[in-house]
């Protein structure tokens, strides 16, 4: 970190350590979690080492820490996290950068797709419904035709969230699906209908 702006967060901290002694509990409370935040992120390259290296239980944490964090120092962790040995982190991480609907982080998630199955493909395709972004359309309609219900629930709600007016006719034609799973799915899908603007 460049002199300057390591004086500058020194500064930040020194003032959030003085208001964690505010008479305010609101204040205290505040000062408290952001003294918490900015300290996780000062650390986040030994969280980032961490997360190469810690048990799987731990890198999961480390995962939710990281959407806590936020800025670029937690979506770097995120990011590392999406290409874990382990499912489960990258399931969590996949549905953390749901927050961060930036190309760059769509782009690595759609690279991801092909590689991954059940919950973390799951999650991956509902996250990418929560940014709502039209160019997805076609990404997210190839997963209508999963053979696993819980794949295909997650992408009829992903696709509901970008869909057009035809879109919405082949989710109600998903109404009568055998799977209870897929048309619970299909009734939340159909939740998320607006009226064109």
């Amino acid at each position: 970190m460049e002199e300057k702006g390591k004086a500058l967060v020194d500064r930040i901290e020194e003032t959030l350590r003085g208001m964690v002694s505010d008479p305010s509990v609101a204040v205290r409370n505040a000062a408290s979690a952001a003294l918490d935040r900015l300290r996780a992120k000062r650390s986040a390259s030994a969280t980032l080492q961490k997360l190469r290296t810690a048990p799987l239980e731990e890198r999961v944490r480390i995962v939710f820490a990281a959407e806590e964090i936020g800025g670029s120092e937690g979506l770097s962790i995120l990011m590392a996290a999406l290409s874990d040995p382990g499912a489960e982190v990258r399931g969590a991480a996949a549905v953390a950068l749901g927050a961060f609907p930036a190309p760059a982080v769509l782009k690595a998630m759609v690279g991801r797709l092909s590689a991954e199955k059940g919950v973390v493909l799951g999650n991956l395709l509902e996250s990418l419904g929560k940014s709502r972004r039209r160019e997805l359309v076609p990404i997210i309609e190839k997963y209508l035709e999963h053979p696993d219900p819980e794949v295909l629930g997650k992408a009829i709600v992903a696709y509901a969230r970008l869909a057009d007016p035809a879109g919405w006719e082949k989710i109600i034609g998903r109404s009568g699906e055998k799977s209870d799973t897929v048309r619970a799915a299909v009734a939340r899908a159909l939740g998320e209908w607006t009226a064109p603007s």
